[in-house]
């Protein structure tokens, strides 16, 4: 029985590379780039920069005054959308803190 998984497996993958177009290889993700891209500028744009600042003031203003009120599950949520905030906000940060016009030497 193993013989035989073992001879189908190095047909299939002989088959894979003598006839790659049959494996349907492509270079990329071509009808998903568009979309992708747009949702990357989205959130690391100027929209996203801000959206990301008040998603975390909002988050941190709620855990600040309400935290002795909330329930657990509650406060991990509160927790995730302050990371997701953090996270849109991050490159923002970065991009303003380390590109710089100048020349290096």
């Amino acid at each position: 029985m193993k013989r035989n998984h073992l001879w189908l497996l190095l047909l299939s993958l002989g088959v894979l590379v003598f006839c790659p177009d049959m494996a349907i290889a492509s270079a990329g993700l071509t009808e998903f780039s568009t979309p992708l891209q747009r949702v990357a500028e989205t959130v690391t744009g100027p929209v996203g920069k801000w959206i990301g600042i008040v998603g975390m003031a909002l988050v941190g203003l709620l855990l600040i005054f309400q935290r002795s009120e909330m329930t657990e599950g509650v406060k991990m949520l509160c927790g995730v959308v302050f990371a997701i905030s953090f996270i849109a906000f991050a490159s923002s940060i970065v991009n303003s803190l380390f590109s710089f016009t100048g020349v290096l030497l």
